[in-house]
C-alpha cells in the first residue's frame, strides 16, 4: 500500500448513482453504498468502478468520457490505486459472502453424492470432501504457523 491514507466524506454514494443503472456491475450487490472519497472526482470513481467490475480500460475511458492517456495518468495515483484495491477487496468480501451462504447446500449435495448408485460419482465427490477437510487442516496450520512467527518477531520488537 502506498501510505495515502484515503479521506471519505460522510454522504456515502451507491454504486448505481456512479454508474447507471443496467450497466452489468454485477460484482457489486444491488444495494451495496461506499464512501465518497474525498480525493478522486465523480469520474474518477465511476473509473474506479468499471475497472473493478472487469471493463477494458479503452471502454472505462470512452464510458466516463476521459482519453485513455488520462485513465493511463489517473491509473499512476497512489490515492486511485488505493481505492481500486479497497473496491478489488469489497468484491472479493462480497463473493465470500455468497459463497459462505452455498456452503450448506454444497455439503448437502456432496453428502447426496456419497449415496449415488454410480461408483465414480461417489468417488469424486469422497475426494472433494477430503480435498477440501486436507485445505481446511492446511489452513489452520499455517495461521498457527504465522501466529507464532508474529508473536516471536513482536518479542524481539
Amino acid at each position: 500500500m502506498s501510505g495515502v491514507p484515503l479521506t471519505y466524506t460522510a454522504q456515502k454514494i451507491k454504486i448505481r448513482e456512479i454508474c447507471g443503472k443496467g450497466s452489468g456491475l454485477s460484482y457489486f450487490p444491488e444495494n451495496i453504498e461506499l464512501m465518497k472519497n474525498d480525493e478522486l472526482s465523480f469520474k474518477q470513481m465511476k473509473s474506479c468502478y468499471l475497472i473493478v467490475s472487469g471493463l477494458s480500460l479503452k471502454n472505462v475511458s470512452a464510458s466516463v468520457g476521459v482519453s485513455e492517456t488520462t485513465l493511463f495518468r489517473w491509473l499512476k495515483l497512489p490515492t486511485f490505486q488505493d481505492e481500486l484495491r479497497q473496491l478489488k477487496r469489497t468484491v472479493i468480501e462480497h463473493s465470500l459472502g455468497k459463497l459462505q451462504v452455498l456452503n450448506d447446500k454444497a455439503i448437502s449435495t456432496l453428502e447426496t453424492l456419497l449415496d449415488c448408485p454410480n461408483y465414480p460419482t461417489r468417488c469424486r465427490a469422497a475426494v472433494a470432501i477430503l480435498t477440501k477437510n486436507h485445505e481446511s487442516i492446511d489452513f489452520f496450520e499455517y495461521e498457527s504457523r504465522l501466529k507464532r512467527i508474529e508473536e516471536k518477531f513482536n518479542e524481539n520488537g
